[in-house]
């Protein structure tokens, strides 16, 4: 009886195995050209919703106040180095493409508010606004889960890209050249003399402690 049993149930496993296997021939393969095709954001087309926040003299401020606009929403803290890279960079492209429509928007994440914030900006020059965020607003914009993280909004307030860390320069401006072409179809874009790419680098959301 016992032989009689473990007979079926090598017979048993011998089948399951030949079903594994069938079914791994007849899936296809993914060629080399779809494993490297580009697919969009899937936040890409969203609507971005209208938050408020203050800014560094305690005015409010909404997100339809740039309403028409190509607004890059960069998520920021003054502990953060790879925010540091970035901030001549926002610097730069809002000085370049200003004309075009381009706004740039610092959300700062640290927990101490103004008081490090503003001297911080004064310091770097930052002449774009920066509001003060918290986890709400992170909440609005999906979660951000660490610093920096960035986001391009086309000028009908729907979200077109995302980046989490630091990125090449390159990158983000041929994003915003792409998305200002679309306002200013006849308009020529400047030669970017940006770096080569830089290594992704993601801080966590946490201020590292002070020992």
């Amino acid at each position: 009886m016992s032989r009689y049993l473990l007979g079926i149930g090598l017979m048993l496993a011998a089948l399951a195995v030949g079903m594994v296997l069938l079914q791994q021939r007849t899936q296809p393969k993914p060629t080399a050209a779809s494993a490297l095709a580009p697919s969009a954001p899937a936040l890409r087309g969203k609507p971005v919703s209208n938050f408020e926040l203050p800014n560094l003299q305690g005015a409010k401020i909404h997100f339809t106040d740039f309403k028409g606009k190509v607004v890059l929403v960069n998520f920021w803290a003054t502990w953060c180095p790879p925010c540091l890279e970035e901030i001549p960079w926002f610097l730069e492209f809002q000085k370049k493409y200003e004309s075009q429509g381009l706004q740039i928007v610092g959300i700062s994440m640290d927990e101490t508010g103004a008081k490090d914030v503003a001297p911080f900006v004064k310091k770097h020059a930052m002449t774009y606004p920066v509001l003060l965020g918290d986890e709400n607003v992170a909440g609005q914009f999906g979660g951000v889960m660490g610093l920096p993280t960035t986001f391009l909004v086309d000028q009908n307030g729907k979200y077109y890209s995302m980046y989490r860390g630091l990125v090449s320069r390159n990158t983000i401006e041929k994003e915003l050249q792409a998305l200002l072409s679309k306002t200013n179809p006849g308009a020529t874009t400047p030669a970017s003399s940006a770096p080569a790419e830089s290594t992704p680098q993601h801080f966590p959301l946490a201020a590292p402690s002070k020992s």
